[in-house]
């Protein structure tokens, strides 16, 4: 495995553990405020990253598959952006839940990066 890979790989496996601290904010949210909206929103993104997060670095080990954990990677940034905004806007999250959903764009972001720089260097062979 060259580096990118294992940057691809490490930023798959960091999305699955975010994902997993995500859906764990989002509980513990709904348990001490109620289960309104921003709660809700907060434990679909963790149950939204964290299986895309273990795909993800499974199909990361064989470099041909970048283009389909591109694929997941902006999936997983566009939605992890929408239920972001729906929790932002429809309710009242606390400090940790904002943290945690802007935490989990910005290793979906990466994660499409190391991806896309996958994807261009196996082009050019």
């Amino acid at each position: 495995m060259n580096k990118l890979e294992k940057e691809l790989k490490i930023s798959c496996i960091a999305c699955l553990f975010v994902g997993l601290a995500v859906l764990i904010v989002g509980i513990v949210a709904g348990v001490k405020d109620g289960y309104d909206l921003d709660a809700i929103s907060t434990i679909f993104c963790g149950l939204g990253a964290t299986p895309a997060g273990v795909q993800a670095a499974r199909l990361a080990n064989v470099p041909s598959n970048s283009t389909k954990v591109r694929a997941m990677a902006i999936v997983v940034l566009i939605a992890s952006a929408i239920f972001a905004v729906v929790a932002f806007k429809g309710g009242d999250p606390s400090v940790a839940q904002l943290v945690a959903l802007g935490v989990m764009i910005l290793v979906a972001l990466i994660m499409l990066v190391f991806a896309h720089r996958q994807v261009k260097v196996l082009e050019k062979v």
